[in-house]
């Protein structure tokens, strides 16, 4: 059977509840043996004890965890059509409010895709770069503060505040700067949102429904914010096509080129599935892209003469410049890339991922019921030797294309730091630019170590994967061709 055959509804030998994995109590499972932020470490874990696919439960059901590449790519390339996500995550997503296309499903999934693609295909990078120059330059301008305080600072945090700003201009054409601003700031806002998320769609029982703890009500109040912005940004852009008609040709932003393919195709959306989609492309852009970067910053910290080759790459491309000058640039940098994707790999933002099989399927022998949760352990494929050689070695050479002189397994099939099939990520050139952007920046104008100001580094998962007690003490790098 080829990778992308479908997965036949057959009887299988054992049933899932027969499948191996650990065992669990009544009605809450395994769910008090699980530590929620460290939750894809001890599936990783618990896959090196009961094989590729395993079973556990975190409530009264079972969940299918998988860590078989043939069959993880199988799901992904089956989406729609057999698989779909997590209908758990469709409601919670549903009740705050964010059911845009990341967990749309079926035809809501279908019509919403096609006109986000639409508006970011209008929406070229090379028309925003300079606005991202902009905000690149004005976090430098930050780091340079802290660099002649000399003092530590929580660097994800500053990466998140940048996120934000990309996305509120790029995605809305509207100037947050909450880079220079000193005060509360949507961030704030937004930062409530994935943790809460995260807790809830792995809980055993929806207690929000029918009452509220503290955290839960800033949770409401802080989307009440994001709501009232959100909504302010989309009439403002409605103003504006209206006062210049000919921005429709040629849109601005995202949300500008979202709305001319809605009269394009004189589709019917609701301002709360307008909501839905910018709201969630503002969570994702700020959240994701942030903590690639600080994962980044962190394996450049830890490995110091990576670190040494990136600059001499980097200096030899910006020469006179301090930050990237364009988006043509920002591709002249092998190596960066490689080193990148080697920091993705192994850490990556995403290091699972949470689907529903919608019929009865047969994967590798085991039955998986109609409804049936699917954990695919992505970040475990890309620490197989069977997939990379040395895979818990940082080693970037392996991304370069030399690296098919050097004796090391490479299947870039069990890289999926952006998921894959039909539902791949429709932000991936951004991200990219973003990424690129900052560390060339950040290496180019900057010495930098980490502190241990909190504890030791950890992964810590609140749906995306971040760095906790990431702490940073920057100090200015003498430049000798700037």
């Amino acid at each position: 059977m080829n990778d992308c055959s479908p997965l036949e509804s057959v009887r299988s030998s054992i049933s899932l509840h027969q499948a191996p994995g650990p065992d669990g109590f009544p009605l809450v499972g395994n769910y008090f043996q699980v530590r929620l932020k460290q939750l894809h470490i001890d599936l990783e874990n618990w896959a090196d004890q009961y094989g590729p696919i395993y079973r556990i439960s975190l409530g009264p059901s079972d969940i299918a965890v998988i860590s078989d590449k043939q069959a993880i790519l199988r799901v992904l390339q089956q989406r729609p059509q057999t698989f779909r996500r997590d209908h758990r995550l469709e409601a919670i997503a549903t009740e705050l409010q964010l059911n845009g296309v990341f967990v749309a499903e079926g035809n809501d999934w279908k019509r919403q895709r096609r006109i986000v693609i639409a508006a970011l295909t209008r929406a070229k990078l090379s028309k925003f770069f300079p606005h991202l120059k902009t905000i690149v330059e004005r976090l430098m301008l930050r780091w340079e503060r802290a660099a002649a305080n000399s003092q530590p600072i929580n660097i994800g945090n500053d990466l998140i505040r940048f996120t934000v700003d990309v996305t509120m201009q790029i995605a809305f054409g509207v100037e947050s700067n909450t880079l220079e601003a000193s005060g509360p700031v949507i961030q704030q806002h937004l930062d409530r949102v994935f943790p809460k998320v995260h807790q809830r769609a792995n809980l055993p029982f929806a207690y929000w429904r029918y009452f509220k703890l503290p955290s839960d009500r800033k949770l409401d109040h802080s989307l009440g914010e994001i709501r009232l912005k959100a909504n302010q940004i989309i009439e403002t852009t409605r103003i504006r096509l209206n006062e210049y008609p000919e921005r429709r040709k040629a849109p601005g932003n995202f949300l500008e080129a979202f709305l001319v393919e809605l009269e394009k195709e004189r589709t019917l959306f609701s301002d709360a599935e307008i909501f839905a989609n910018i709201g969630t492309l503002l969570l994702a852009g700020e959240d994701t892209t942030a903590n690639t970067i600080a994962w980044a910053i962190y394996h450049f910290s830890k490995y110091p003469h990576y670190l040494t080759k990136a600059r001499d790459e980097i200096d030899s491309v910006l020469v006179n410049h301090r930050v990237i000058q364009s988006v043509e640039q920002s591709k002249q940098l092998p190596f960066l890339d490689a080193f990148r994707d080697e920091s993705m790999r192994l850490k990556p933002v995403a290091p699972l991922m949470v689907m529903e099989a919608k019929d009865d399927v047969d994967i590798q022998g085991i039955s998986i019921p109609s409804g049936t949760p699917l954990i695919l352990l992505t970040r475990y494929l890309a620490t197989r030797q069977e997939n990379f050689g040395e895979p818990h070695e940082f080693l970037p050479r392996r991304w370069l294309k030399s690296a098919a002189e050097e004796p090391l397994n490479h299947d870039s099939r069990a890289f999926l730091p952006f998921g894959g099939g039909p539902r791949f990520c429709p932000g991936q050139k951004l991200a990219l630019l973003q990424i690129r952007s900052v560390l060339t920046m950040l290496c180019r104008n900057f010495n930098f170590e980490t502190v241990d100001v909190k504890g030791s580094v950890e992964e810590c998962l609140a749906f995306t994967m971040f760095p906790q007690n990431l702490f940073v003490r920057l100090s200015h790098r003498k430049q000798t061709n700037a």
